[in-house]
């Protein structure tokens, strides 16, 4: 990898961390990448709700924790969507 491609990708990893952080409405937290290791047929429609549950409820306290509470909030709104999706199923 010659130093320009290093730079791209550095600054590509930044970008893509700047998003994450700035903006949670459309935040993934890594979970795209991880999705693609885990074989769909393998997990069933609640289970796959129930662990992004789980992650969610995590990144909700360390946000109460941090008294960053708007994201909290935001977060918050995502969980109830999902256990709702749940509750239907």
């Amino acid at each position: 990898m010659t130093e320009k491609e290093y730079e791209k990708l550095l600054d590509r990893i930044k970008f893509d961390l700047y998003k994450e952080f700035i903006d949670p409405d459309t935040a993934t937290y890594g979970i795209k990448y991880v999705d693609e290791e885990i074989a769909p047929e393998s997990l069933t429609d609640r289970e796959i709700l129930q662990d992004e549950l789980g992650r969610l409820c995590l990144i909700q306290n360390k946000y109460v924790d941090d008294e960053e509470y708007r994201k909290a909030a935001i977060i918050q709104n995502k969980i109830t969507k999902i256990q709702n999706k749940i509750d239907k199923l």
